[in-house]
């Protein structure tokens, strides 16, 4: 994922991680299952995002610009 898909990933985790909170405030899911289910889905984003590939930092194959004539 790239950097848009890495916010948009993080924004779908804080939404899930809001409904367990929902679920276990009104008590549909016991408070600890919905703490395992938080951990164990903030395990396998950071998994994801451990994942990807480090951005480059310039185009592969690409030179370096040529330097620019000295005056004199």
């Amino acid at each position: 994922m790239r950097g848009s898909d890495a916010s948009e990933r993080d924004s779908m985790l804080v939404e899930a991680i809001r409904s367990l909170d929902r679920a276990a405030a009104k008590r549909v899911l016991h408070p600890n299952n919905a703490a395992r289910r938080k951990s164990r889905l903030a395990r396998q984003v950071a998994k994801l995002a451990a994942a990807e590939p480090a951005p480059a930092k310039g185009k592969k194959g690409a030179t370096a610009p040529a330097a620019a004539p000295k005056k004199k």
